[in-house]
Order: structure tokens, then C-alpha cells, then sequence
């Protein structure tokens, strides 16, 4: 089971549940929405039925940190969906983390409790890093476990910014420092060229596999992911002509 946390982006949802249609890397995909927007929840919900996709709605609320946000969710399907079900293995993937080729999450947990791409803090303005600091934690855009070894821990996806973690940093103290360096297996994380009306950029790709285009949540706030209307309509084209055979399988167009 893969579970994805939607936040008011139906057309990355719509790009993902095709993409799992054509590339299902091993894992049941389930769509939980925290949108806080009801028309992005209607279209998600009416995606995820005209591709037999699991959808479950959270309680709408706002809260003003996206990290907390994401991880709240996230902790709330682990408690109340993945550890009702109890699957062999379980993961979450962020919403624009697209498989675009084929790929097998499970046998990536051969031998190992959890996989997925490893992050180490960054320093912000409480967090200063030291020679000897060795916390770190899965991003929880793509982190996978094998329930068996995890079922006994309390996992918290909140971020820690006193570690200088992102989401699911928490489970630094409650999992990740606990495990040895033979039970992880980490994904590779490289740098990919795209061209889009003539420009060249760039974006990641996780294990070759996993195209991640980051930051559709929050376009229009300034900073490195601000995209205009017409940079996320050819960024949602590049996604369906180069990876999921075309347009006519859209379902939806918002930007």
C-alpha cells in the first residue's frame, strides 16, 4: 500500500493515478485528501473513482505550516489506515512523484525494515550544524516500510526545525536512530534535464524510476517553486507528452 497525501491539486493527482495505471511500482495506490479547498476535493474524489483509485477525505481544516500539515496526515493514516490493514509493506509518496517507468518498491525492501530517499539537516535559524551530527530522516514524499519491523513504533511525520528535517522528522528519534545501516535502503537521487519552450531546467528523478516535479502546492508563493499560471500549464503538458502518452487521458485542467 502507497498512500499519498492530495492537497488541492487535482490535476497532479490526475498525472499520478495515471501514471500508477501505467507503471504500478508493486503497491496499491490510496488517495488521502487534505485540500483545504472543496472544489479540489470534488474533482480529486472524481478522479480517483473513474480510475478505481482508494480516496479518503480528512476533516478540512488550515493550518498555516504545509510541513506540519503533510505530516499530520500522514500520521493519520498510519495510525488509522496502515496500521488497521497491517500490509506486509507501506509507503507514502508525494503527490507530483510520478512513476514513469517500470520499478518494484517491494523488492527494494529486501532484508531491509525501511527504503526511500534519505535527508540530513540543513541549517535554518534555530537549527546550527555540528561536525558530529548524524540525525536524519526519510522525506516523506517518498519513504517505505515493511510493517513487520515498524508495527511497534509510534511514528510522527511531523518536521523537527530544531533538526533541520522536513516532514517526517519526528521519527528520527522514534525509528530511524534506532536502526542499524543494514536495515535501510536508501534511493539514488539525480539531477534531469527538461526543456520547455526552448528553456532548459531541471528536475529530480528518484532511482531512475520516480519523476518528482515539487512544489505544485504552493505556486504562487514567492521563492524557488513560484510558477505563473502558464509555467504549471506547460509543466502539467511536459508531464503528460513525455511520460503518460499524450493529453487525451486528462481528466481535468486547473492551474
Amino acid at each position: 500500500m502507497c498512500i499519498t497525501v492530495a492537497f488541492n491539486v487535482p490535476w497532479v493527482i490526475d498525472a499520478l493515478t495515471k501514471a500508477w495505471e501505467m507503471h504500478s511500482p508493486g503497491m496499491t495506490l490510496v488517495v488521502v485528501d487534505n485540500s483545504t479547498k472543496a472544489q479540489a476535493r470534488e474533482a480529486i474524489a472524481q478522479i480517483c473513482k473513474m480510475r478505481g483509485v482508494p480516496y479518503l477525505a480528512l476533516p478540512m481544516r488550515v493550518e498555516k505550516h504545509l510541513s506540519r500539515s503533510h505530516g499530520m496526515a500522514i500520521t493519520w493514516a498510519f495510525h488509522n489506515i496502515v496500521h488497521h490493514l497491517k500490509p506486509e509493506f507501506f509507503g507514502f509518496i508525494d503527490h507530483d512523484c510520478f512513476p514513469v517507468v517500470p520499478f518494484d518498491i517491494p523488492s527494494k525492501l529486501a532484508g531491509k525494515a525501511v527504503y526511500g530517499r534519505r535527508a540530513f539537516g540543513t541549517q535554518n535559524h534555530v537549527y546550527k550544524a555540528k561536525p558530529d551530527d548524524r540525525h536524519w530522516n526519510l522525506w516523506a514524499g517518498y519513504c517505505f516500510y515493511r510493517f513487520s519491523a515498524v508495527a511497534a513504533y509510534n511514528l510522527n511525520f511531523e518536521p523537527r526545525i530544531n533538526l533541520g528535517l522536513d516532514t517526517g522528522a519526528a521519527n528520527w528519534a522514534i525509528l530511524y536512530s534506532k536502526l542499524a545501516e543494514a536495515d535501510v535502503a536508501v534511493a539514488t537521487v539525480e539531477q534531469r534535464p527538461m526543456t520547455m519552450a526552448g528553456a532548459v531546467g531541471h528536475h529530480e528523478f528518484i532511482d531512475g524510476a520516480f519523476f518528482h516535479l515539487a512544489g505544485v502546492s504552493y505556486p504562487e508563493r514567492p521563492g524557488y517553486h513560484h510558477r505563473t499560471a502558464e509555467h504549471r500549464e506547460m509543466l502539467r503538458d511536459y508531464v503528460w507528452n513525455t511520460y503518460l502518452g499524450g493529453p487525451a487521458g486528462q481528466s481535468v485542467s486547473d492551474f
